[in-house]
């Protein structure tokens, strides 16, 4: 078939897409699969990927590179408990649609692209590192991720405990959609998260960013958020719903703050409606940090004591195959919101270090490229990791003058000690992922 030919029906396609899945939640393909090996592609354009059932123990189920106008639809993914199901590198207009993933390390990352569209999608149980893969787990995450066009919207998520062990769900990282087409995550369907102590629901603005915007999702017992807001310009948390019971790990339904340099303007958090408790039994709606101020739309937001679990229906996988037709669901109104509780005004303290007598005994290193060491306003030790997060990998803070160390594993593309250092102590800092290694003295 002549080039021309394809594109045009590829259009006609993906016009036939915006109609089939015009309303609802999550996969609507009831039809059979063929089992496939895992694809590689590099450098193929105008092709469609469908109907295929890959599994995999040690690679991405698909991977493209340098490729453009590619759809997956109408297909299955998993297990592949060690590599990401679906993994996008330097790619234009790929759309990931109507498609079931079920026990991945992760569904979706996109790295370094454009027009990239995951919508209505079914994912059970992000496993994350549970069985031996990067312990970065997510149902999708953009980094790099840029332009037009650009969606994670209409997607189901349900992690099982024991089953699974996500971080963020959904990470925009480094990303900036446009000011007419900012990056959409829009009316997805999230219930289960953790036991990662810094792992969520839908994370915006991580390592900065501009254009995006988190709207219209509802989310059961995420994590230790529900949405957050972590940096970047034009920045938007609207008519959310999270509800979370009392778990080990939770902190905060919602946040919005500036970890990262560079300021934060055009923050908007309005008309979400939150009943979270944190891991203490108290109730944590929000923290809304003041280096993102001044944010529109704050006095719009609301506790809810009568949001709870039944947000969201009991069966939120599989619907098209099983004949349910659910209307979105929507607590009912009250008159008046009850008083938000008062927030917790910083995040969870990490416990004290334990003493260690050993200070002296981080290695000399040469300093890898990819592990960059700092400290933020808040006075903690962060680090940035840009890459492959492998198991095991950790962070030491060494205080000679105070004889101890503490050490925590890396939880991502960026860890924090969350422990604000007194003024005056220089921290020795040593990461070590894989084999790459830095070490770093900060001075408070």
């Amino acid at each position: 078939m002549k080039k021309r030919n394809v594109t045009a029906l590829l259009s006609i396609v993906f016009f036939c897409i915006s109609i089939q899945l015009a309303f609802g939640q999550g996969a609507r393909y009831t039809g059979s699969y063929k089992k496939s090996a895992p694809i590689k592609h590099h450098g193929v354009s105008n092709i469609v990927i469908e109907g295929v059932e890959i599994s995999s123990d040690n690679d991405y189920a698909i991977a493209l590179y340098n490729s453009e106008n590619v759809i997956i639809r109408n297909s299955k993914f998993g297990p592949t408990p060690l590599k990401v199901a679906i993994y996008l590198y330097n790619c234009k207009n790929i759309t990931v649609v109507d498609n079931t993933f079920e026990d991945v390390q992760s569904a979706l990352i996109a790295s370094t692209s454009q027009g990239i569209k995951f919508d209505y999608n079914d994912v059970t149980n992000v496993v994350g590192g549970l069985r031996g893969g990067n312990g970065v787990g997510v149902l999708a995450q953009f980094i790099q991720v840029t332009g037009a066009g650009n969606s994670v919207s209409y997607n189901v998520n349900e992690n099982f405990e024991g089953q699974s062990a996500p971080e963020d769900l959904i990470n925009i990282n480094q990303s900036s959609g446009t000011a007419q087409s900012p990056i959409v995550v829009r009316g997805n369907w999230i219930r289960g998260g953790g036991p990662s102590v810094s792992g969520g629901g839908i994370n915006l603005g991580d390592l900065n960013g501009a254009y995006q915007i988190a709207e219209d999702n509802i989310l059961v017992d995420p994590g230790q958020y529900g949405v957050a807001i972590s940096g970047g310009h034009d920045m938007t948390l609207r008519n959310n719903t999270v509800y979370s019971k009392r778990e080990p790990y939770n902190n905060v339904g919602l946040i919005a703050v500036n970890w990262y340099e560079g300021q934060s303007y055009n923050i908007t958090v309005a008309e979400n409606k939150i009943n979270y408790t944190n891991k203490d039994g108290a109730q944590n709606s929000w923290w809304i940090y003041q280096n993102v101020e001044p944010v529109a739309g704050k006095s719009t937001n609301a506790y809810r004591s009568d949001i709870n679990e039944s947000i969201l229906p009991s069966q939120i996988i599989g619907r098209a195959r099983s004949g349910i037709i659910t209307p979105d669901p929507e607590p009912d109104p009250i008159p008046t919101p009850e008083p938000e509780p008062t927030p917790e005004p910083e995040p969870d303290p990490t416990p004290d270090p334990t003493p260690d007598p050993d200070v002296d005994e981080l290695p000399v290193v040469e300093n890898h490229p990819s592990i960059r060491i700092y400290s933020d306003k808040f006075n903690r030790v962060c680090v940035l990791n840009i890459g492959r997060l492998y198991p095991g990998a950790t962070v030491t803070a060494s205080v000679k003058s105070l004889n101890y160390t503490y050490t925590q594993n890396l939880t991502g593309f960026h860890t924090a000690i969350n422990y604000s250092v007194p003024s005056g102590l220089t921290v020795d800092v040593f990461v070590k992922n894989g084999d790459r290694m830095s070490r770093t003295q900060l001075t408070f």
